[in-house]
Order: C-alpha cells, then sequence, then structure tokens
C-alpha cells in the first residue's frame, strides 16, 4: 500500500486475517465440541490421518508447527485415547504417531465435518478465483 494511503484498523491485513481465522475456528469448534477436542487437537488429529506414522518432529514440520506445541497436542491427544505412540522398528527410542481405535471409528464423521465447513468457504469461489486467492495468500507467507 502506498505511504500516502490512510491505514484504517478495518483494512489492516492482520485483522482481516484473525477476523477469518477466529470466525472459522468457531464453526469448527461448535461441530467438534462433542468430541471434546479444541480446534488445535482437531487439525493436528486430521494431520495424523494424513501422515500416519510420522514422528512428533516430522508433523511439526507437516504443519509449519513449533515441535513443542505438537508435542502438547500429540499429549493430549494420547491422553484422551486419540493417538497411540508406538516404537519405530529397528529404534524403540524412537516413538511414531499412530490413529488409535477410537479415532479410526470417527475418522468418518471427522472428515465431514472437515469437508462440510472447508467446502462452505471454497463453494464461495470459482476455481479460478481459489487459485487466485491461493497465490495471493501464498504472497503473504
Amino acid at each position: 500500500m502506498e505511504k500516502g494511503i490512510c491505514m484504517t484498523f478495518e483494512n489492516c491485513i492482520c485483522f482481516q486475517l484473525g477476523r477469518l481465522s477466529r470466525k472459522i475456528t468457531r464453526e469448527y469448534r461448535d461441530k467438534i465440541s462433542e468430541f471434546n477436542l479444541t480446534h488445535s487437537q482437531f487439525f493436528m488429529l486430521m494431520a495424523v490421518f494424513q501422515f500416519q506414522g510420522l514422528l512428533p518432529s516430522q508433523l511439526a514440520e507437516k504443519t509449519d508447527s513449533d515441535r513443542s506445541t505438537v508435542t502438547g497436542l500429540i499429549d493430549r491427544l494420547e491422553r484422551d485415547g486419540w493417538v497411540e505412540r508406538k516404537p519405530v522398528l529397528g529404534d524403540r527410542r524412537t516413538l511414531s504417531i499412530h490413529l488409535s481405535s477410537k479415532a479410526k471409528e470417527n475418522q468418518e464423521k471427522f472428515m465431514d465435518i472437515f469437508h462440510e465447513i472447508n467446502g462452505d468457504f471454497l463453494n464461495r469461489f470459482t476455481k479460478e478465483e481459489w487459485k487466485q486467492l491461493q497465490g495471493l495468500l501464498g504472497k503473504l507467507e
């Protein structure tokens, strides 16, 4: 934005993206409340669905999260019976993350929630608009 253009709170990119993030978080929170999961735990569980058997450090890399954040989320998911840590073949000191039977039983419900909410937002765009938005958001990273 040019220097002479008046910057107001309403056109601050951080405010706009933060507001959208809070709206999406509320949507997920409402849908997953029956499972006693936070939206962060839900998304980590979705990552484990996609990348089952990875180490916590690898999940951190895949989700662009801090290792300590991932470890905390995995600890709580394990405590609540959603994931299990299993020794890696050939190195029993290293533990990979796997879905529990509880998570596997609910996987379809979770995928439905994910697709419903994600779809509600994506359906507001044409394919071309979505590609353009992805490109624009990529410029901000």
